[in-house]
């Protein structure tokens, strides 16, 4: 199985990982890089992640049987628009954006009635707080979820093609619809990164002073919820921007929990609302 030419627009921790993970599992006879800057291509090209590349998103898909767009939401929308003329026919083009509903509406704008054969928007669960093309590897996808979210019911080959590459490349391909994904990610994606957000402004305005001494007095568990506020804040303003209702809608709910739970302390229901979160964290370890 092959997906034969192949172009992937964004040479970061994403796309980057995407080329190396189709080059280790020879998922693709041909890939094509591409970047804004000349040097991450050739920085691609002499890992070995791609056969060729161009700063040209439009010369670089005018023969492959795949794109992939692997920018944020909003760059990818007018990456869409700007090579849309350039594909061929029967090119599939899919993103790894982290939400879907604005990228499907747009898509299904500029190719009309065509639009669920010839893009597949899509949404790997996986990544790192770094970024950049230095920390690319050839694993990032292994194990992780990847969603799809089809513009409709239809069948079409080279759905099935793109789900099969995915799937050898380590990846558990969900698919749901880009209303119900945008729903869900802003409770399992999109509210732990504004809660370890919120977190560390909290502290910066606690302990406004870098070398005050109370920063000392920590462990693991607080470096873990930071891990999350060190992300792209660009990536990150797409993404509310993209999906604000939904996010709104998480916040509320979770200021709810949270405002339970202050006046909780010191009562019999604080053992109780931790002995229900554990529960409910077990579920998800799982």
């Amino acid at each position: 199985m092959s997906l034969n030419r192949v172009t992937i627009i964004g040479l970061g921790l994403m796309g980057g990982s995407l080329a190396l993970a189709l080059k280790r599992a020879a998922l693709a006879t041909h890939i094509v890089g591409c970047g804004r800057r000349q040097v991450v291509v050739d920085q691609a090209l002499e890992m070995g992640a791609v056969d060729s590349g161009s700063t040209s998103a439009a010369e670089a898909v005018a023969e492959s049987d795949f794109i992939f767009l692997c920018t944020p939401v909003e760059t990818s929308i007018q990456l869409m628009r700007e090579i849309a003329p350039h594909l061929k026919p029967d090119a599939l083009l899919t993103d790894v954006g982290s939400t879907k509903q604005s990228f499907a509406a747009a898509a299904r704008k500029i190719f009309g009635a065509q639009a669920s054969a010839r893009v597949l928007p899509g949404h790997p669960l996986a990544g790192r707080e770094v970024s950049g093309l230095e920390h690319a590897t050839d694993d990032l996808y292994s194990g992780s979820v990847w969603a799809l979210t089809p513009l409709d019911a239809s069948s079409h080959e080279s759905h099935g093609l793109l789900r099969a590459a995915l799937e050898a490349i380590g990846a558990r391909v969900v698919c749901v619809s880009p209303e119900e994904h945008d729903n869900v990610l802003a409770y399992t994606s999109h509210l732990p990164q504004m809660l370890s957000t919120a977190l560390s402004m909290t502290l910066a305005q606690r302990f406004a002073d870098e070398q005050n001494p109370a920063l000392q007095i920590h462990a693991g568990g607080l470096r873990s919820m930071l891990r999350l506020a060190a992300s792209d804040p660009v990536m990150w303003e797409q993404i509310a921007s993209s999906n604000a209702a939904n996010i709104a809608e998480a916040l509320e709910c979770f200021e709810h929990e949270l405002r339970t739970l202050r006046e909780s302390l010191g009562k019999p229901d604080f053992r109780h609302r931790f002995e229900a979160a554990r529960e409910f964290a077990k579920l998800v370890k799982s």
